[in-house]
């Protein structure tokens, strides 16, 4: 089921890409044993944070498995 995007403000839109970040950082963190801070020093520096927050992709809609995969995906392409 889906909803009426044009009723979702610009803040909601960040609100949810906020969610997803630290959702996906959270668990990055706990499968890596890594820092959260530096997960996400590493993490806003990628394409996949500007992709979230660029509102037009519908990233911050498609939930955080989406979003690792796309990130992960991303990081392997840069190794």
């Amino acid at each position: 089921m889906g909803f009426d995007e044009e009723l979702v403000t610009d803040a909601q839109r960040e609100a949810c890409a906020v969610e997803v970040m630290r959702a996906i950082l959270e668990d990055w963190c706990d499968d890596a044993g890594a820092s959260f801070d530096e997960t996400l020093d590493v993490f806003a520096s990628s394409r996949t944070y500007e992709l979230l927050f660029d509102f037009s992709s519908r990233q911050w809609a498609e939930g955080p498995d989406n979003l690792r995969f796309v990130w992960e995906r991303e990081r392997k392409t840069a190794s």
